[in-house]
């Protein structure tokens, strides 16, 4: 137990009190109260010479705000006691308060920034003890990469579609780009009724020169299957019995996925005992073919369908624990009008439970784009949540964007002297007559893209973030008006949001719509 003596200021002493009185603490807490309003803007001087003919022996630890200027050294050094950070806002000091060691936090971080830190690292303990698990007993391997026969870890595997259809400095430029977002495996889409033998073949090689990711081809067609075979793919996605015969080239240490497709009628069934009994004859023959690794897909399919193929994968896995999953879920996040983190974040969480050992995403329309990454977050939230046999919450990594866990409610001075109600009323508008800005996000290179139009010419104004491109503006001198600049700001805060989230920023226009229902 440690004695702690919290420094803030008026206006969050209300919040901190009500912290206090809701949590559950070891430590012996008091608080002081500077004459500042706002916490935010102590700096260490003054706390030092606030508290420097303070009587406060017998305290372990002086706590500052997260954000307060300088650092606690400076506090430590006046008043003998060791002054670190607390978190940046003052509802979130329960967190620390429920901390048994307080040694961790640091005179110069905020306290978020430590136990997130600390949080990641020991998450990152956790996932590489997984890893090291997996022995020739208990996985395959995927060229060099070791897959479970069943999860945790979930491997995920992300398409490049119409891959013919990309030079090769694209196909590498997509293909680093899903590895650096967190895929184990790439895979390449062709042309679903047109063969492109060739180009699988040169696709396979380019990649295998350039990418150190294992590499799958998804084809049902024979003559693309046995070229990705002879190019030295690593795995071969939709081999089954409707193709099996005309498969030439067998390679032991190629991994295959296979789907219940019935020869006689080219469908897969829908009852989940029937698709779940087919899927075990495909295994079983292509494995009497002579390939060694065989993964079971027994086709994940849209709402309206999820339950049954699911269930088909359950009951699969059930009779054959050895055998390792393979599902796609591209066909659910596709079909349904909602944002893909939520959907991707579900589909794995399931996934896991059924134990699929494999994911496999794709990009292709606009609404998928960052599934590869949404994918890899949440199969490391679902390894943490096995691990701490939990529900995937409070694991210190989620998949929260749009919506906060928590709403932090800002006080502000109570004291103001009068109110101003202000409407959105349509007034005229002058434009600045130093020139104009179009606004562009560009999603290819990652940036915001301005371009001023005005007296001092054309200028293209690059950057990552729209502070950075706002101090340039001002910079340069391209700017006359205060509207001009706050209009500016406006657009560049929905152009940086869009970059971060990948959406359509179209200027002027807003960035999001509330969702409305239909009233009866």
């Amino acid at each position: 137990m440690a004695r702690i003596l919290i420094v803030t200021g008026k206006l969050a002493e209300p919040i901190i009190r009500k912290v206090l009185a809701e949590t559950r603490t070891e430590h012996e807490v008091d608080i002081v109260v500077t004459p500042v309003q706002i916490a935010a803007f102590l700096t260490a001087e003054y706390v030092a010479q606030y508290l420097k003919y303070r009587n406060l022996k017998g305290f372990d630890y002086i706590l500052l705000p997260g954000l307060a200027r300088g650092s606690g050294r400076v506090v430590e050094e006046v008043t003998g006691v060791k002054a670190v950070k607390g978190t940046v806002n003052a509802y979130d000091i329960g967190e620390i308060l429920r901390l048994s060691d307080l040694s961790m936090l640091s005179p110069d971080v905020p306290a978020d920034e430590v136990l997130s830190s600390a949080i990641e690292e020991r998450n990152r303990e956790i996932l590489k003890h997984f890893e090291e698990l997996l022995t020739d007993e208990n996985s395959l391997t995927v060229g060099r990469l070791r897959v479970p026969l069943s999860p945790p870890p979930i491997r995920v595997a992300t398409e490049i579609s119409e891959a013919h259809l990309l030079s090769k400095e694209m196909l590498i430029s997509e293909a680093e780009k899903y590895a650096e977002n967190g895929a184990d495996i790439i895979a390449l889409g062709f042309e679903a009724l047109h063969p492109h033998p060739h180009e699988v073949s040169e696709a396979v090689k380019t990649l295998k020169e350039r990418i150190g990711a294992p590499i799958a081809v998804d084809t049902s067609i024979p003559s693309e299957i046995n070229s990705a075979l002879q190019a030295g793919a690593d795995m071969v996605i939709n081999i089954d019995l409707t193709n099996i015969d005309k498969i030439r080239c067998v390679d032991r240490d190629v991994a295959v996925v296979t789907i219940p497709r019935d020869p006689t009628t080219n469908t897969i069934p829908k009852r989940p005992d029937a698709r779940m009994e087919l899927l075990e004859k495909a295994v079983n023959v292509i494995r009497g073919r002579g390939f060694e690794k065989v993964f079971a897909d027994a086709v994940l399919e849209p709402f309206g369908q999820t339950f049954s193929s699911l269930l088909a994968y359950h009951l699969f896995k059930l009779r054959n624990p050895q055998t390792p999953l393979f599902a796609g879920v591209g066909n659910v996040v596709e079909l349904v009008d909602a944002d893909s983190i939520g959907v991707n974040t579900s589909l794995v969480m399931l996934a896991q439970e059924i134990g699929v050992s494999v994911v496999l995403v794709v990009e292709k329309s606009a609404k998928a784009r960052g599934s590869t990454l949404e994918v890899k977050v949440a199969s490391q939230m679902a390894t943490l949540a096995y691990y701490k046999n939990s529900p995937p919450k409070n694991l210190g990594i989620s998949l929260l964007m749009l919506k906060d866990k928590k709403r932090y409610e800002e006080e502000i001075e109570k004291d103001y002297g009068i109110v101003v109600e202000a409407f959105e009323d349509e007034k005229p508008y002058t434009l600045d007559p130093l020139g104009v800005f179009k606004i562009r996000v560009n999603h290819e290179i990652g940036c915001i893209e301005t371009l001023y139009i005005g007296r001092k010419g054309k200028i293209l104004i690059r950057g990552k973030s729209a502070k950075a491109i706002q101090h340039k503006i001002i910079e340069m001198g391209l700017v006359s008006q205060l509207s001009h600049a706050m209009y500016l700001g406006r657009e560049l805060a929905k152009a940086e949001i869009a970059l971060q989230l990948g959406k359509s920023y179209i200027q002027e226009k807003p960035l999001f719509t509330k969702p409305r229902y239909i009233k009866l």
